[in-house]
């Protein structure tokens, strides 16, 4: 059974997010629907939202992927995303 789940991202270039999921093996026809063997990623594009001042890429990424698998690769994901300001 696939779990599902939505994400919205911030700060972070849509390319890099394309870049990880083909670099885990996933494989994209259009640059917006990935798929590997038990995950299917869909990258929404770039939307510019003004957040004070500043500018920045927000993205909505969701994910498919079988029940048994889903912490990890969410972990894994999130640990390659990881920003810490300064």
């Amino acid at each position: 059974m696939l779990k599902s789940k939505t994400l919205d991202m911030g700060g972070i270039n849509r390319t890099d997010f394309t870049s990880y999921f083909l670099k885990i093996g996933g494989k994209t026809e259009d640059q917006a629907t990935f798929n590997g063997s038990y995950w299917e990623v869909v990258v929404g594009p770039e939307k510019p939202t003004k957040l004070g001042r500043f500018n920045i890429n927000r993205i909505l990424i969701t994910f498919n992927i079988e029940e048994d698998m889903f912490d990890d690769f969410i972990a894994k994901f999130n640990i390659n995303f990881l920003r810490a300001g300064g």
